[in-house]
């Protein structure tokens, strides 16, 4: 009877241990699905923390008085003006086409994906998040259009202008003092405290006279362009069926566009994407065009109609070639290019290479992105520059230099040419625009110049945006990233210096190989591509001859590294045969490199790097920065 006693107490102890283990597996279970799992879903949406309201703000009435206007024709600008209109700041925002549906749909621009870290975190603004989960977390523009007129109707601090143009501006002691706006019924003179250019063209800054670079001259290459994309429409098709034909039939699309040939070197067809816009219709980008400059509107319209001629020879060719394209009934091409802006105007700081690629942790940095940068030559070949987990945007590029009451957005802020692709999503639009909404109203109401929240001395005042700004639902993270393996090197100093004139490419893992073992090339193609970036007038035929014969894929050895300075710097020596000694004897490689190479007899990348920016130096008489 004990024994059975004994017996039944074991097996209630199982029990209660199976009970407790079950229990826990449930509450584990309603964690993941209902806490974890959205949180991890794509485009997860949240409600911002604190809803602010700034003192001092909207107390004139008058219908032309303004704290805050926008100018501006995209995501970024009607972001802006939420942002200022939603902590208080009577807004108005300048709207240059008809409506909001023109002006999305003019380029058909289906870029809407949020921007990820390689990782999979989303560092996309709240704003954005909730854009895109009301409007179906896809690609579809009438979703969008709809929702975004939804969320500036329920603004009611916000007045918005359409069809209006910015015919004059009036300057006063570095300040913006007034905008003649016209629209086809009427001319206002609109007066604000503070003024945000959201436009692509930057037409409030080009009006005040805001120095800007064009294209990737910063870096030394003139006339080169981002290249810009043109869409189209195709109706009657099955958006599913494509789809699958994209997903699984990946090497027969590659054929395809393999075999058909444009007849334009400068109009190339770079994949095929379809986005789905309901009802049978998909938006398909193809059609891509390079060197074009896009600061003549000329030019941009000659290259608008080759290319629309070759997206609709294109769409007979999918037609004629795919079965899911060919029932489909019709086909429209998009009434403009999808194109960044061609100026970088000049602010109180200049976002470099280096700063994407490290992830610098500005103090008054305001947004954060996360995207490939990539570079395009002139003959159409792409390289991922770099792929950086995390990035900041701050305050600084936001400024225009001069100006103490204005900020500008998107594109076209205070960056390398080079930065230029990966601060141009609608996501990084979105998130600067609308910070730079939110600080423009913050400013009014703290009574402090834009200027001055950078300065500094005002390190609590930056903190205090940075706190704002992560309330109202711009990502900022807390985690440095570890780029020990991209800085550590001791050639680093000298590798950033060539990175920020994108002479290298630490592709999609961000690896510069420094240990690697240098061929005749690296050398070659660093001072070849980097001569006329850092001076155009030390570039000639003579010198590109003579840099050219030594493309090789061979080992870059100490005594032809010695010979490739003496002959591109005119260095005859004395005679001897030993070349690396005679260019150390000529001062052509210095005591850091001498004691690198000291038991080397082939160099190393990192030793290239530091090598090639010396070299540079000495061939152009200039400072590589």
């Amino acid at each position: 009877m004990d024994n059975m006693n004994q017996k039944k107490t074991v097996q209630q102890k199982r029990t209660d241990i199976l009970i407790r283990l079950a229990l826990i597996l449930i509450v584990v279970m309603i964690l993941f699905f209902f806490v974890v799992k959205p949180m991890l879903k794509k485009d997860y949406y949240f409600e911002a923390g604190d809803d602010y309201k700034f003192d001092n703000l909207g107390a004139d009435s008058h219908k032309d008085s303004f704290d805050v206007a926008v100018a501006g024709e995209g995501i970024d600008a009607v972001s802006s003006a939420l942002g200022a209109a939603g902590v208080g700041a009577k807004t108005l925002l300048i709207w240059q086409a008809p409506d909001f549906g023109s002006a999305f749909k003019g380029a058909l621009d289906v870029n809407w994906a949020a921007d990820y870290t390689p990782t999979g975190n989303s560092v996309s603004s709240d704003l954005f998040k909730e854009l895109r989960y009301k409007s179906g977390d896809g690609s579809n523009l009438e979703n969008y259009i709809s929702e975004i007129e939804k969320l500036v109707s329920e603004e009611k601090k916000l007045t918005v202008l359409f069809d209006a143009e910015i015919s004059t501006v009036s300057l006063s002691g570095g300040k913006l003092t007034g905008l003649e706006v016209k629209t086809p019924s009427e001319t206002r003179n609109i007066v604000a405290g503070r003024y945000i250019d959201a436009s692509r063209l930057g037409e409030i800054l080009i009006k005040c006279g805001t120095a800007y670079n064009r294209g990737y001259e910063d870096i030394g290459i003139k006339g080169l362009y981002p290249p810009v994309q043109l869409n189209f429409t195709v109706s009657g098709v099955d958006y599913p069926k494509i789809q699958e034909l994209l997903r699984k039939q990946s090497f027969l699309i590659s054929y395809y566009i393999k075999e058909y040939n444009t007849g334009n070197r400068n109009i190339r067809i770079s994949g095929l994407n379809a986005a789905d816009q309901g009802d049978g219709k998909v938006v398909i980008q193809a059609v891509n065009v390079d060197n074009l400059d896009l600061s003549d509107e000329q030019k941009v319209k000659a290259a608008y109609d080759k290319a629309k001629k070759e997206c609709r020879n294109f769409y007979i060719y999918l037609k004629a070639n795919l079965e899911e394209f060919k029932n489909s009934s019709q086909m429209t091409v998009a009434e403009e290019f999808v194109m960044p802006s061609p100026y970088h105007f000049k602010g109180r700081y200049t976002m470099t290479l280096s700063d994407v690629l490290t992830g610098k942790r500005y103090t008054d940095r305001i947004s954060t992105a996360s995207k490939p940068v990539t570079f395009t030559m002139d003959d159409g070949n792409k390289y991922v520059l770099c792929n950086p987990k995390t990035f900041y945007i701050p305050l600084g590029s936001l400024i225009p230099e001069g100006l103490d009451n204005v900020l500008m957005t998107g594109d076209k802020i205070s960056a390398s040419s080079l930065v230029q692709p990966a601060i141009g999503s609608n996501s990084s639009k979105a998130g600067n625009g609308y910070a730079a909404g939110i600080i423009a109203a913050y400013s009014i109401s703290r009574d402090m110049e834009i200027p001055r929240l950078i300065e500094d001395r005002n390190l609590d005042t930056q903190q205090d945006i940075e706190k704002i700004l992560r309330k109202m639902g711009i990502y900022m993270s807390d985690i440095k990233e570890d780029v020990e393996s991209i800085t550590g090197n001791w050639s680093y100093p000298f590798a950033e210096k060539l990175i920020n004139l994108g002479l290298l490419s630490g592709g999609i893992t961000n690896d510069y190989k420094y240990e690697k073992e240098a061929r005749e090339k690296d050398l070659a193609y660093i001072i070849l591509n980097g001569v006329p970036r850092v001076d155009e007038t030390a570039y000639n035929y003579t010198f590109d001859a003579a840099v050219r014969k030594y493309i090789k894929d061979e080992p870059l050895s100490r005594e032809k590294f010695g010979r490739i300075l003496l002959e591109l710097t005119g260095k005859t020596g004395t005679g001897s045969k030993n070349y690396y000694e005679e260019a150390c004897k000529s001062g052509l490689i210095d005591d850091t490199l001498q004691k690198n190479l000291k038991n080397a007899s082939v160099l190393k990348l990192s030793d290239v790097y530091y090598g090639s920016v010396k070299l540079l130096e000495k061939l152009t008489g200039k400072a590589v920065k």
